[in-house]
């Protein structure tokens, strides 16, 4: 079997990245993730927000004093991650 090359289009990986299927999935993970780590510990303090750069990316983080403490302590966003992955 010979060797395959693929050449990537920049601007079409962008478009593929920016798209709202993708963008769409990434919203589902950070609300999982988001309640995945509210959950834990009695925490209600962390929210998640889809941040668009150059593509979206997701973020959740600790607000509350509360939440943040408790993430400090029990790493709950760490643990949360798997949420994320379904």
């Amino acid at each position: 079997m010979g060797k395959v090359k693929v050449r990537l289009h920049s601007s079409g990986v962008l478009d593929v990245l920016n798209s709202e299927g993708v963008r769409g999935d990434i919203e589902r993970r950070t609300e999982a993730i988001m309640a995945a780590a509210n959950r834990m510990h009695n925490a209600k303090g962390y929210v998640g927000d889809v941040v668009r750069t150059d593509r979206p990316h997701g973020a959740v983080r600790a607000v509350t004093r509360y939440a943040k403490r408790s993430n400090k302590k029990h790493n709950t966003l760490l643990k949360s991650l798997d949420a994320g992955r379904n």
